[in-house]
């Protein structure tokens, strides 16, 4: 019986010792969580603040939106997302917010609708008029790319939803842009508070 007790004892001491030895310091600790905020914030997730008007009536100047940086650099993105590109403009690079438009190998056109009085285009994907209950307007401007225009591989067509003051691949000076170009696609958008949640 006595040495059954000591048996015991001395199995309680070693676990004791086993996971004395398994404890980090503190500074270990916050070490290794600073290193998982920063690589989430690098490669994983991220937050930015819209800026200008080129996605309203979906999105306004100081929305603050959350990016999911995994689906444009593993995945690729689809139709409709809406995600984060950056451009170099003058050797300083800036992030813009813009929806897919055209995939890679995707033909894309934007046609005159012949009323020069009421001027509106309608934008083609690959021979289908795309319809976009979504835009607040007509567009009114097609930019000055030359139609039809055939989405580079590895490259993406991106417009703003609010297409009379965007800046985007209807350009010469922008263009297609480059998955690499391709921040991350917002998923969820944090403030204003009475528009949170995720983005459908």
């Amino acid at each position: 019986m006595e040495q059954t007790q000591e048996q015991s004892g001395h199995e309680v001491k070693t676990r004791e010792a086993g996971k004395k030895k398994k404890e980090f310091p503190f500074w270990v600790q916050l070490l290794l969580l600073l290193i998982l905020v920063f690589v989430l914030r690098t490669f994983v997730l991220g937050t930015v603040y819209v800026k200008g008007s080129s996605m309203e009536p979906n999105f306004y100047h100081g929305d603050l939106v959350f990016i999911n940086k995994l689906a444009t650099s593993v995945a690729s993105p689809e139709k409709g997302d809406v995600v984060i590109c950056r451009l170099d403009s003058d050797g300083q690079e800036e992030n813009i917010i813009k929806r897919v438009i055209g995939l890679p190998g995707d033909e894309i056109d934007i046609v005159w609708n012949g009323d020069s009085e009421n001027v509106e285009y309608y934008l083609y994907v690959n021979d289908e008029l795309i319809e976009e209950p979504f835009l607040g307007e007509p567009m009114m401007t097609k930019g000055d790319i030359d139609y039809p225009f055939e989405v580079p591989e590895g490259s993406y067509f991106v417009m703003g939803d609010n297409r009379n003051a965007s800046s985007d691949s209807r350009r010469v000076s922008i263009g297609a842009i480059d998955k690499k170009d391709l921040v991350g696609e917002v998923v969820f958008r944090l403030y204003p508070f009475d528009e949170f949640g995720f983005i459908s």
